[in-house]
């Protein structure tokens, strides 16, 4: 029964990397002290690659950078600067606001039909997790990212069929973002394998009768080094 489970979620996620946007598998790095550095890499099962760099920058300020890429030209990049403090007991709080821009295009199957276009996303993220547990130097938690998604899409007969050759409508969308993630590492002291599961809810404010279609769920694998 578990892997008829497991199957089926591979199964979706799958079906659903034909989207314009999916949760991002972006480190959670738990920074604690100034001059911490931690690079992170890996794949998603949404296909594409991905990495990403966080450095404590002063004693309480940190920096995040994030970049992936994946089929059909499909990208994303973010910038964040934040907040972290250590709690103490190993526990570290993040909090971070920022910036990203991406391109992703989707396929309606039934009539060939293609929407693409690009997106940007302004946004806050909080984080809370443990880190360097005695249980092979695990670290784990969760990050809720909200914000605001911005799209420019053009829709050359995804939504309706308007003609073969154009010209073909461009509309722009404003929507709600919610994007929890769940995170584990394990290994060493420095470099550890991480998990990422991420999930993703759009509520959109302009063109309520045209989604923007994009997926629930993404799982992340990688591999997380600390300096």
């Amino acid at each position: 029964m578990k892997s008829k489970i497991i199957i089926g979620c591979l199964f979706a996620l799958t079906m659903t990397s034909c989207v314009v946007y999916h949760p991002q598998t972006i480190d959670i790095p738990l920074i604690n002290k100034k001059k911490d550095l931690r690079i992170d890499a890996g794949i998603s099962f949404i296909p594409s690659a991905h990495t990403t760099i966080s450095y404590g920058l002063t004693d309480k300020i940190s920096v995040q950078t994030f970049g992936s890429i994946g089929p059909d030209e499909r990208y994303f990049f973010q910038g964040a600067v934040g907040n972290f403090r250590d709690l103490g007991n190993q526990k570290v709080m993040e909090l971070y606001t920022g910036f990203g821009y991406g391109y992703g295009s989707a396929y309606q199957s039934s009539n060939g039909g293609h929407l693409n276009g690009n997106y940007q996303i302004y946004f806050a993220q909080y984080n809370f997790g443990k880190i360097d547990c005695k249980f092979a130097n695990m670290d784990y938690g969760f990050g809720i990212k909200t914000g605001y998604l911005h799209s420019n899409l053009i829709d050359r007969n995804f939504f309706s069929i308007y003609s073969e050759n154009g010209p073909f409508p461009r509309f722009s969308d404003n929507s709600f973002l919610l994007e929890p993630t769940v995170f584990a590492r394990l290994g060493g002291e420095r470099l550890k394998f991480s998990f990422k599961l991420g999930s993703c809810w759009l509520y959109n404010f302009t063109n309520t009768n045209k989604h923007m279609p994009y997926s629930f769920i993404n799982l992340g694998l990688g591999l997380n080094y600390r300096f």
